[in-house]
This record gives structure tokens, sequence and C-alpha cells, in this order.
């Protein structure tokens, strides 16, 4: 849609040049197949899939840039980074154009399905399966375009550039949309191979997307009072798509949680679903340099004192004014994630923090880095020639997917805690406690407990869930659409969340050389939490924060052509 004025113009002038180029016209291009020459074989089919793979499995980017990375450092725009100065929810007014308004790769997937039945010698199982995969391709887009939008207009079939009428269509209803998408991916689920070769999308890759997204919307469409049935709706099919996944008997739990970050390899790794492979010299990244040489924006105080402790209870619970004054002290006895996913010493610029760097909050993440080889003189552990393959989709996610997804459904019982968040608890290196149900509050070894500092709006269980999320799988890309799908942008506002603007506590005695230009404490005491966000504070969220507005440009298009594209209601 975004260029679709470019497209109409250039068919314009084709059609305008074609009485006196005719002989031009007809010569075959030389860099490229023409379509008629391609569709041939089902290779050439699943070459042409490989298209979509860039686009939603971005893993931790590419050749050394965070290029749209939602891992590590490209995942800071939410309620677990201690910024200096918080940016405000974007975009602040309707912009001129939107790079996200954008319906290629719905037309790239429309086309594919009507290209599928010309190829010659295709079974139907195989016409099936590659029509499984455009169909989850597509719905994979729509989701990814209510969710920024609301309302968008759907197109299940190419066009012609003269088509003016179903081109610019109106916006239709996010809920028709929504049926749409649960068909796309009812068929995928049912067509896509089980297994159709290393590193290609299957079956429980489908299940497990649209697991993520259809719990996503559905929460969504609940949380912001939009359609109740319709969420519940997309809910269920969450908790069938992940069903699908851990029946399936190919997924588990692994024993090193930091393995699946610092991998070379994940071929075999059991609990990959998918991932992106880095290979040298082809395809690197920089994500694990971020957690090895350089210094970090810091995570903060409500991000680390989310996790439990190695009872399995909130560290505010058994003592409301549990306040570490050490590293050490702070460390001990908690939940093993937090150790897998940050150092066990507090780095405090202006000190000494060989071999790593200083983090502003003095918290430094190093879930992405095997600290073993950060002494390594080796450029793929510190340059952007990083090569340790990404996680893109984990067993961990769909288990917590099924979890929350029962509780929506006010199904969630014992048996599905044990068969999902409890699995998680149970690795190697984290061994909590198994979370229990006790008249529908949470519970361990059999005692109720309720979390002092929980928002009390959330119930006791369900912010268990959330916690488990949040700290599972802190840094994947998923919690600032956590937020949003459960309308809780409030958490990235200072006003209702205070604790996201400090970081560790300290007592500059112990840190003699610590910059105090920079390293400031709460009240300018001698000891304190760091004071992280010294500079602009953003607003509170509003119900515009939630949903883009179209871009004018768009509109300005449908209205020369005399056609009326509505702006988003939040944003009119």
């Amino acid at each position: 849609m975004k260029k679709i004025y470019q497209y109409m113009a250039l068919a314009l002038v084709a059609l305008t040049l074609l009485p006196s180029c005719n002989d031009f016209l007809e010569r075959d291009p030389y860099t490229s197949v023409p379509d008629y020459d391609y569709w041939q074989n089902e290779t050439q089919v699943s070459i042409f899939s490989k298209g979509f793979y860039a686009a939603y499995f971005v893993g931790y980017g590419t050749n050394g840039l965070i290029g749209g990375s939602k891992y590590g450092n490209g995942d800071t725009f939410n309620d677990d980074i201690a910024w200096r100065t918080q940016g405000e929810f974007t975009p602040i007014r309707v912009p001129d154009t939107d790079g996200t308004w954008d319906f290629s790769y719905v037309r790239r997937a429309n086309y594919m399905l009507e290209k599928i039945d010309d190829v010659p010698g295709l079974t139907e199982e195989a016409i099936a399966h590659w029509k499984g995969i455009a169909r989850f391709f597509r719905g994979l887009e729509y989701s990814d375009l209510t969710f920024l939008f609301g309302d968008v207009p759907y197109f299940d079939h190419t066009m012609l550039p003269t088509d003016y009428e179903t081109m610019f269509k109106p916006r239709d209803p996010r809920t028709m949309v929504d049926e749409k998408i649960l068909e796309d991916f009812e068929y995928a689920m049912q067509n896509v191979r089980v297994d159709d070769g290393a590193q290609m999308v299957n079956r429980y890759v489908v299940a497990a997307m649209a697991s993520r997204v259809t719990l996503r919307e559905g929460t969504f469409l609940k949380y912001h009072g939009i359609d109740e049935a319709m969420g519940n709706k997309m809910i269920e099919f969450s908790r069938k798509a992940a069903l699908l996944v851990m029946n399936s008997g190919k997924y588990t739990i692994t024993d090193d949680y930091n393995a699946l970050f610092t991998s070379d390899d994940l071929a075999g790794n059991k609990e990959c679903i998918f991932y992106r492979s880095y290979v040298d010299g082809v395809l690197m990244h920089c994500v694990l340099t971020y957690n090895n040489k350089e210094a970090q924006t810091g995570a903060n105080k409500a991000l680390l004192e989310s996790y439990l402790t190695d009872q399995g209870l909130p560290v505010h619970y058994m003592n409301d004014s549990w306040l570490p004054k050490t590293a050490e002290e702070f460390f001990a006895g908690r939940d093993g994630r937090l150790t897998e996913t940050f150092r066990t010493k507090y780095y405090i610029r202006g000190e000494d923090c060989t071999p790593f760097n200083y983090s502003t909050s003095g918290y430094s993440m190093h879930k992405f880095m095997s600290d073993k080889d950060s002494m390594s003189s080796d450029l793929k552990f510190r340059t952007a020639q990083n090569v340790t393959d990404c996680p893109v989709l984990r067993y961990a996610e769909v288990l917590l997917n099924y979890a929350e997804a029962c509780y929506e459904l006010g199904t969630l019982t014992q048996a599905d805690l044990d068969k999902s968040i409890n699995l998680l608890r149970a690795r190697k290196g984290v061994n909590m406690p198994k979370l229990e149900v006790i008249g529908g509050q949470p519970a361990v070894g059999g005692q109720v407990y309720d979390d002092p500092v929980r928002d009390q709006t959330v119930p006791s269980l369900l912010w268990e869930l959330r916690r488990e999320r949040r700290v599972e799988m802190a840094f994947e890309g998923l919690r600032y659409n956590d937020l949003k799908r459960w309308k809780k942008l409030n958490y990235m506002y200072n006003g209702d969340n205070p604790d996201i603007k400090y970081g560790a506590y300290i007592r500059l005695s112990d840190y003699p050389k610590a910059n105090t230009d920079e390293v400031k404490i709460v009240d300018n005491a001698s000891e304190g939490f760091i004071l992280c966000n010294t500079g602009t504070e953003r607003l509170a969220p509003s119900d515009r924060n939630y949903v883009r507005p179209v871009p004018t440009d768009q509109i300005a298009l449908y209205k020369s052509y005399g056609y009326t594209l509505e702006q988003t209601k939040e944003w009119q």
C-alpha cells in the first residue's frame, strides 16, 4: 500500500510506451527470471517463500547492525531499562509517512497463493503445504498490522494497478480481519508439513508463532474493551496452538539457559523451535558485543527485584524492608535466572570494571555473553562479527503462552502449571519450587502468598504468571508488546512506577573511584539507589499510545483518487 502510487505511475508509463517500444518490452530481462519462467517446480516455490523469513525471523539483526533486532540492547523501550532521558511514546503526532503502513507482504503472500496452482507436477500434499506457508505469512502480517493500527483494509488477492475500487477500499473492522487471521492459521496448522527440512518453516513453527500473536491479539481485545468474545476466541486458538507444539514430543526445556543465547550453533537444541543461523564472514551481528566490552544503559530496580527468591517467594513478601546493601547480598538466594541474565557484582562508572565495562545502573547484563570468552582476543566476541545463533522461537515461550491462555479462559489448573511454568522452574540452574494454585491464588509449598508490591488491579495469580514471563523472556523482544496488550504502558511512566528510575543500591564508600558527576544517588546521600533518570521524564500514556495513526500521505492518496481513508479514531 505504501508503494501503490509509485507502482501505478510505473504501470501508466509502461502502458504509454507500449505502442512505440514493443520490441524492447518483449525482450526478457537479463538480471532476473521472468514470472512466466519462474514457477516451474517446487524448489522455486520454496526459494520464493524464503523472501518472508527475514521480515518475521529477524533474530539478532544482520551484519553487525542491530537492524531491527529486539534482543539485548535492541529491547530497551519498556519498563526494564533505566534511561537517563526517557523518550516519549511514539509517534507524538500524525506522521506524514509511516513505513509500517505497508501491505507489500500481504501482496507477496497473495501472489504466492495464486501461483502455486500453476506449478507443474506438484502433488496435492505439496500444494496444500505451500498454500499453508503463504497463508501463515499472510496471517502473521495481518496480525502485526491489526496490532499496530486496529482496523485495516483486508486484501485476499492481488490486483491490477487500475483496480481502484479494491485498492482504495476503506479499513475493515479489526475483528473481521481477526477472523481471517484465524482461518489462515487454522489452514496452515492443518496443512504445513511436520518437517520440511532444516531451517524451513514447519507445522510447529506455525503453531508457535500463531500461539504468540493470537494471545497478543486476544488479550488486547479483552483488556482494551474492544470485543471480549472475539478476544476469548483468539486466546482459545493460542491455547490450542501451544498444545499442538507441547503434544508433539519434539521439544523440551534444556539444562543450560545461558547456552540458548551464547551458542555458535543451535542445531539440535531441543528448546529451539526455530533459530536464525549466523556464519562468520557471511551473516554476523553485534548483540553479544554489547554484553561484553561495551558500556551499558543498565536495567532498573523494578526488573531486578521482580525475580523471586530461591524459595519461590517475592523478595518483599517476608520482609517489607528488604534492602540488600551489597551485590553479594542482593544476588544471594534468588531465582537462578537472575544470575544467568545479570553479573553478580555491580559495575560502577569510574571504577575498574575489567574485563567488562560500566553499567549506568550498576546492573550488568550478560544473558547474551558467555563470560568465559570475555578475555578472548577473537574478534567474534568483541566487534560486529558475532556469530552466535539466535533462538527466534523457544519452547519456553510456548509454555508461557499456554499457561496465560488457560488463566484468561478461566481453566487454569495445577496440571496446567505442572506442564508449563513448572517445567521452566525445574530447569537445571534454576531449580525453583513449583508454582501452585490453591483456591485460585498462587502458592509455594502449600503456602498461599500475595506480592505486597503487586499492581492491585492485576489478580495475584495472573501477576505471578506475568512475572514468570518477564524474567524468563527478559530482553527477547516481548515486553513492550506485552505491556500494550495488557493496557499497562503506565508501567513505563515514573509517576506510577518510580522504581524504573533507579538502579542498584550502593554505598559510595564501597566505590571510592565512582564518577559522582554521573553516578547520582537519590537525595545526594552517601548511600542509596543510583538515580538513573536525571533528564527528561516521559508523560503518562493515553489511549492513542496503544495504536498508530494512518500517515497523512496515505489519506491524501486516497482522496486524490476520490476515496476516503479514515484516520484512527484515537488520533482524529
